[in-house]
């Protein structure tokens, strides 16, 4: 006898108003809330943490029946921030470690939300609009910084450096291409528009910001996505076969990255006009190494190095031309996670982060939606920028948002819905 359909489990989100807290529209509010906050951090300052942790009490009250199923299939990725809170126990200085630990922990959590209970086109949009604003904006302020190759200028717009204005851009293109796939296929005329809109302005910004890594990752990662949204239109065991030859070429890339990647960087930045040392990058390294070697267990504990008073700190700062002397790092996540967590804390950022890539991709395979693919193609960008710049081990900082969201998204459920709320697969992404 088949069961009776409520009017719960029957609701669309094309059918709710968005007054109703199971409309798509708060999904989507919310992540562009969160996302926004992060990208704009250095104009509203203390707002970004006031906004994420207000995002979690914002959650609870939408979405309170996810809470169970969501806290069942992400706990793994809380081991992370938890590893670095537990850190303060012998960490040099544990009141720093503990406040930054904390702190880790809420921008994590937001991701994970993101990710593990969100609908994934609603993410994509969610993102898509906060990359929007911030981009239109960054563009208009036509900030340059000086930089020592071709030129002599680089843009940053509304970034702290060049650098992180070629991130921003290179994701704002990767979020408006798969956008522009999802409007193209539901026929949204608004979102096609402001995809094209956007793209030149986000690829000017790429390019003009000189940023070589960001550069390199987005091709790849753009290649890839453009793959997987192809091959959308071929069947489940081609799709499972196309699968696991990936899975294999992503890990022989990675264990030989060492051999091919610098090159390439090396030959990207000879074409670019840019020092061979990675701007400053080796004398980096060559510290971390030292810093390792003398704590190699469990580091010297979370967020406990680049501290103001620090004499090795403020050497590197110096160095470096580090007039603010913050919001620095060693520019090689495996280096960063080993100088603060050691080898123990590099283990569990590891494998916890591997299972949710390769779940992740899993799904892609078996339900490739615009949301998944975007985020398959985000976790490749991030991969490849992961040896030169540190990724999803800072507070506040939208990598580490990108990179538990689609942690969070391979981590999740099909069942983490409660029956009381609606079916999720019913529900049809917010309009754009």
């Amino acid at each position: 006898m088949n069961r009776p359909r409520t009017a719960i489990s029957n609701a669309t989100s094309s059918q709710l108003s968005i007054w109703d807290r199971r409309s798509s529209f708060w999904e989507v509010a919310l992540v562009a809330a969160i996302l926004g906050a992060i990208l704009f951090n250095l104009l509203i300052g203390p707002l970004t943490p006031i906004i994420i942790i207000l995002s979690l009490p914002a959650f609870a009250l939408l979405r309170w029946e996810m809470i169970p199923g969501l806290l069942r299939s992400s706990w793994p990725l809380l081991l992370i921030p938890g590893f670095a809170i537990a850190s303060a126990l012998w960490s040099d200085l544990p009141s720093t470690t503990a406040r930054y630990g904390v702190l880790y922990l809420l921008t994590a959590v937001s991701g994970i939300i993101m990710g593990g209970a969100f609908r994934p086109n609603n993410v994509l949009i969610g993102m898509f609009s906060a990359f929007f604003v911030y981009g239109i904006l960054s563009f208009l302020s036509f900030r340059f910084v000086s930089w020592g190759g071709p030129g002599g200028q680089a843009f940053a717009g509304l970034a702290g450096s060049k650098n992180a204005a070629g991130e921003i851009a290179a994701l704002t293109v990767l979020t408006a291409t798969a956008t522009l796939a999802l409007s193209v296929s539901e026929r949204r005329i608004r979102g096609i528009l402001a995809s094209l809109f956007i793209i030149p302005i986000a690829v000017f910004c790429l390019w003009a910001s000189h940023a070589t890594g960001a550069l390199i990752a987005f091709v790849i990662a753009f290649c890839c996505m453009s793959l997987w949204w192809v091959s959308r239109s071929l069947s489940y065991q081609v799709r499972a076969s196309i699968l696991i030859v990936a899975i294999i070429a992503l890990a022989l890339a990675i264990i030989t990255m060492e051999l091919w990647l610098p090159p390439l960087f090396d030959l990207v930045l000879a074409e670019s006009g840019k020092d061979a040392d990675l701007t400053g990058r080796t004398d980096l390294w060559l510290k971390a190494d030292e810093l390792i070697a003398k704590r190699p267990w469990l580091g010297l504990g979370y967020n406990a190095f680049w501290i103001s008073g620090n004499l090795d700190a403020e050497a590197l700062w110096r160095l470096l031309g580090i007039a603010s002397r913050s919001g620095f790092n060693f520019h090689n996540t495996p280096r960063e996670v080993l100088v603060h967590l050691g080898i123990v804390g590099l283990v569990i950022f590891t494998f916890v982060a591997l299972f949710g890539v390769i779940k992740l991709f899993i799904g892609a395979m078996w339900k490739p939606s615009a949301g998944i693919i975007y985020q398959c193609g985000i976790a490749v960008y991030f991969a490849l920028k992961s040896p030169f710049e540190v990724i999803g081990f800072g507070t506040m900082h939208f990598s580490t948002i990108f990179v538990f969201a689609f942690l969070g998204a391979g981590y999740r459920t099909r069942n983490i819905n409660a029956r009381t709320f609606m079916k999720q697969d019913s529900l049809q992404p917010c309009n754009l």
